[in-house]
């Protein structure tokens, strides 16, 4: 299987608006809102803090979730934005690889991550061979190459990332808490310092022929939501349970609450925190992992 789902589209990446004070200017979106390729209905996302306790999150959960996801950006030689969280330890995080790649292939640089704390902390990337790895020397947006795991340039302060179950199969009917930094053209308004989060199920979870695994949810996604972190609560501890890599052609009308359907585009795929990320994130993480 040559790419995770050949009938949708990756989340490419859209300019965001300003990220605080202390981000790098990037241009904003200023394309319309198109509340579209919603699955099974209405938006389900909203703030971390108004949905989180109906999901099941305490105030530990919630402080925890700002700590380790946030933002991932590039600025040169053209700006990206998307979503990361940290993986295995507080000095990397998990992501999209399409956020660091021009369409070109050439590779982006001056790339940060800034989490979404109550005190936000913004720290370099540093995306060099030695410090970054890649699903693919040119990632394919959207394919089963499309992740990246890339080190800080210092170590994330007082940040304990989820642990991963890889020795737990995710399965279908599993429930999923999505967590994406802000992602575009949502129904509800969220501030921009607080993650956005949605419940939602895994669908299916196909067998992989690649070195990756993958599975298919019914989140909603939109532009930005790439490397957005699944979670799911295992014997009741929350896990890193993926990232979400593609949707359907987001910005279609026919897709505006339309119910799950692969075949009809209206799916939402994740890569799996286990098989080749994890052995990925085990390797640039070092000793312990």
């Amino acid at each position: 299987m040559r790419a995770v789902l050949p009938v949708i589209f990756a989340l490419f990446i859209t300019p965001a608006a300003a990220l605080g004070p202390s981000a790098p200017a990037v241009p904003p979106d200023r394309s319309p809102v198109v509340h579209v390729n919603i699955i099974d209905g209405e938006d389900g996302r909203d703030s971390l803090v108004r949905l989180g306790p109906s999901l099941g999150l305490d105030a530990a959960d919630i402080a925890r979730i700002r700590a380790v996801s946030g933002y991932v950006g590039c600025l040169s030689p053209s700006p990206s934005v998307g979503s990361a969280a940290l993986f295995l330890d507080n000095q990397q995080i998990l992501t999209a690889a399409h956020v660091f790649f021009e369409p070109s292939g050439q590779r982006r640089w001056k790339c940060f991550f800034k989490n979404q704390a109550a005190d936000p902390v913004m720290i370099d990337l540093l995306v060099d061979d030695a410090h970054a790895r890649f699903g693919a020397r040119k990632p394919k947006p959207g394919s089963n190459s499309d992740y990246a795991i890339v080190r800080l340039a210092e170590p994330l302060a007082a940040a304990a990332p989820f642990p991963v179950k890889a020795d737990i199969p995710v399965t279908p009917g599993e429930k999923l808490i999505v967590v994406t930094a802000h992602p575009a053209d949502m129904a509800r308004e969220v501030d921009r310092g607080m993650p956005v989060v949605q419940g939602c199920t895994v669908r299916r979870k196909p067998v992989s022929t690649e070195k990756t695994s993958f599975f298919r949810t019914d989140c909603d996604a939109t532009g930005a939501s790439s490397g957005g972190m699944n979670l799911a609560r295992i014997n009741g501890q929350l896990a890193f349970r993926g990232i979400t890599i593609t949707t359907g052609p987001w910005r279609d009308p026919a897709l505006n609450g339309a119910p799950y359907n692969e075949k009809g585009g209206s799916v939402t795929t994740a890569l799996g925190t286990d098989a080749a990320i994890l052995a990925a994130g085990r390797s640039l993480a070092g000793s312990g992992f």
